[in-house]
């Protein structure tokens, strides 16, 4: 089917994508016991504020893309301005800031923001 031709069906915009990403990621959260606050402004840097008794507050910032993330560096070119926003975020002992990525196929793929860089987190991130 050629490019231009209409398929009957609107594609999602960015924010309604980043949205279910985002309600996806609230999905998982609760599914592992954390209560979660959900940003009522999609423009915020912090989407998610999740917390339970047996971990550390997270701070998340969700993101969607089809295309696969190679790792840390390239989500750091990438995003590099919601990277310098998260890395300006004050943060305590123990509160988590972190940019989650749902990638195409392979799914999630988390990162922690740390003030000078940023690290994936494989395995269970909350």
């Amino acid at each position: 089917m050629p490019a231009s031709e209409d398929t009957k069906a609107a594609p999602l915009s960015n924010h309604n994508g980043g949205r279910a990403a985002e309600a996806m990621a609230y999905a998982l959260l609760h599914k592992r016991g954390y209560h979660v606050i959900r940003s009522m402004r999609y423009s915020s840097m912090v989407h998610l504020v999740a917390w339970c008794d047996r971990g550390h507050p997270l701070f998340v910032h969700v993101k969607r893309t089809r295309q696969e993330v190679a790792g840390a560096s390239e989500v750091a070119a990438h995003w590099r301005h919601d990277i310098t926003a998260l890395q300006a975020i004050p943060r305590w002992e123990g509160v988590s800031v972190q940019l989650w990525v749902h990638a195409g196929p392979r799914g999630w793929r988390f990162f922690e923001i740390l003030p000078g860089g940023v690290l994936e987190v494989h395995g269970h991130v909350a």
